[in-house]
């Protein structure tokens, strides 16, 4: 690769990183331009528009609320401060793409079962009445993904986007 590829490169990887942290594009750019730091006075934007726990498009007024299974979920996301914003929206992808947040979803293939699609369904917590594969329980389910996301991947987002590579997490 040549200068001007990896020069392309690294302000991709610095831009990326802007993005991630939530940093105002223009002053990673001037930072990096002038030669600072790149986290040095920049400015915090948000890339989504934030909403109150259990209202899906924050207008205030009741629209659609959340009930069932995904509700349990952003309740105890809360606890990770993944309730709500880019953390909740990306956990709320996840789990609909992995079982459309049903709690008996299995997936006859590998086996995975419940909310977080848990592989082997072995890993769940039995909660007191098991199936064969696992706790049907959807707050024992989430309990057990949220812990398994924060402790493989740190957050939601990260989690989002291994699945979205891998098609897996």
């Amino acid at each position: 690769m040549d200068g001007v590829g990896i020069t392309v490169t690294s302000l991709g990887a610095i831009l990326v990183y802007a993005g991630v942290k939530g940093y105002s594009l223009l002053d990673v750019v001037r930072n990096v331009i002038t030669g600072k730091p790149i986290g040095e006075n920049v400015n915090k934007v948000s890339i989504a528009k934030e909403y109150e726990p259990y209202q899906r498009d924050g207008s205030g007024t009741p629209a659609e609320t959340l009930t069932g299974n995904k509700a349990i979920g952003q309740k105890l996301a809360a606890e990770y401060g993944w309730g709500t914003g880019l953390e909740w929206q990306a956990l709320e992808e996840l789990w609909t793409r992995e079982s459309s947040w049903n709690n008996k979803a299995i997936n006859y293939t590998s086996g995975a079962y419940g909310i977080p699609q848990a592989l082997p369904a072995s890993k769940l917590p039995k909660a007191g009445q098991p199936p064969p594969v696992g706790t049907s329980d959807p707050t024992a389910q989430i309990t057990w993904g949220l812990n398994y996301i924060s402790s493989r991947y740190r957050s939601p987002i990260f989690a989002l986007a291994h699945h979205k590579t891998y098609n897996w997490y």
